[in-house]
């Protein structure tokens, strides 16, 4: 608190009238009730917390159990459940204005949510809300150009006015069918042909991809560019004891030397088993393209390897079965697009660049905690590059 000599701000008179109560001392002056700031209006801290609560909303939303999820923010099981009541609190009046929204496209049916922006409706839709008009609308053109290549994604459903969304009050609403079957796999039942088929389902998303490309509005971007701006400023803007300066040079480097020689694609960006479904355990659809961009094309299989490692404790696959998938899911992929011997070589690179992108990721969100769990992916990587290429020759 800053003092001030009171002969330094006060008028003589008013000062003569207050020494007339008090000398010789110091007296707190408090602040007019409109000049008080809210707590935490000057920093970030209460979107933060909402972020994280509607992270916590999301994981129970999709069967996490509260002492799972208790373990993941560390946290205590009982504050779990009362972030989870509050939020639910929230969505109930949320829900309200889904069955509103609904009326536009004259349907009708029980709304159960299924993920903080997203509802299934009547069992037999999905309604989802966008807060981005420009990305709804790529999303749009993306399912129907994957429609049209037989490609099995939900497909628009027009509403009333016979429009593809419902737009009010900057919000965007879209209601599509809902695919058959769950994105709840059973990795310990998964054999070697199923890892094989999944390599192909990656690839046939890819050769879909390319036949509509030009149907489709993308975001051209570069994970070498990533790595170079934003990445790089967010990994030094202090000394990481976690990771060394030297290793995150290092691994930019190697990809920038392969860079140029590694095929671009449009791609999904987001593929984990959660975006894709399963019916009676044979594949039965692709969702959620809110990501695609075009970039190097084995980030896909990257991004989804790197992911069986990050499953639930229950679901995991073993470090020494992984080195097995690895090989399977890249030939499964190699038989349907072939892979260049660069890009086979390049993709420990890529998985280190991935993780390295979420340590800087994580640290502009100044989650530390999952930021020192992608350090040590990267480093598994980094331990075991010569295993992973062996395991593909």
């Amino acid at each position: 608190m800053k003092y001030l000599n009171a002969k330094d701000c006060l008028p003589k008179e008013l000062l003569e009238q207050i020494m007339e109560h008090v000398e010789g001392t110091y007296i707190y002056i408090p602040k007019k009730e409109d000049n008080k700031k809210q707590w935490g209006n000057e920093t970030s801290f209460r979107r933060e917390m909402e972020i994280r609560n509607q992270n916590i909303f999301e994981h129970f939303l999709i069967g996490m159990p509260y002492a799972k999820i208790a373990e993941m923010y560390h946290l205590s099981e009982k504050s779990i459940r009362r972030i989870v009541l509050e939020e639910r609190k929230k969505s109930e009046m949320e829900k309200l204005h889904v069955y509103d929204v609904l009326k536009k496209y004259d349907t009708e049916g029980e709304v159960k949510q299924i993920y903080t922006s997203a509802w299934e409706v009547a069992g037999e839709y999905v309604l989802k809300k966008y807060e981005n008009k420009k990305e709804l609308v790529n999303n749009i053109k993306m399912l129907t150009a994957l429609g049209k290549e037989k490609i099995p994604v939900p497909q628009i459903i027009k509403n009333a006015d016979q429009k593809d969304y419902v737009e009010e009050e900057k919000q965007y609403w879209i209601l599509t069918t809902k695919l058959k079957g769950s994105n709840i796999v059973n990795m310990a039942s998964c054999d070697k042909e199923w890892f094989v088929q999944m390599g192909r389902i990656i690839a046939n998303l890819h050769k879909a991809f390319n036949k509509c490309e030009d149907e489709i509005e993308y975001w051209n971007n570069s994970l070498l560019g990533e790595m170079e701006s934003w990445v790089s400023d967010n990994l030094f803007k202090k000394e990481l004891d976690y990771i060394s300066r030297e290793d995150i040079v290092n691994t930019i480097d190697e990809l920038k030397k392969v860079d140029k020689e590694l095929p671009r694609n449009l791609i999904h960006r987001d593929v984990h088993l959660g975006n894709f479904l399963f019916d009676k355990g044979k594949f039965s659809g692709y969702i959620d393209f809110d990501l695609s961009q075009k970039s190097i094309r084995i980030f896909d299989l990257c991004y989804f390897l790197l992911g069986l490692l990050l499953e639930e404790e229950e679901n995991k696959v073993s470090e020494e079965r992984w080195f097995e998938i690895v090989r399977y899911i890249v030939n499964g992929y190699d038989s349907e697009m072939s892979l260049s011997e660069v890009e086979k070589y390049s993709i420990p690179v890529v998985m280190k660049n991935i993780e390295l992108l979420f340590v800087g990721y994580f640290i502009g969100e100044k989650d530390e905690i999952a930021a020192v769990e992608s350090a040590k992916l990267f480093y598994f990587v980094k331990d075991n590059e010569e295993k992973i290429r062996l395991g593909m020759s």
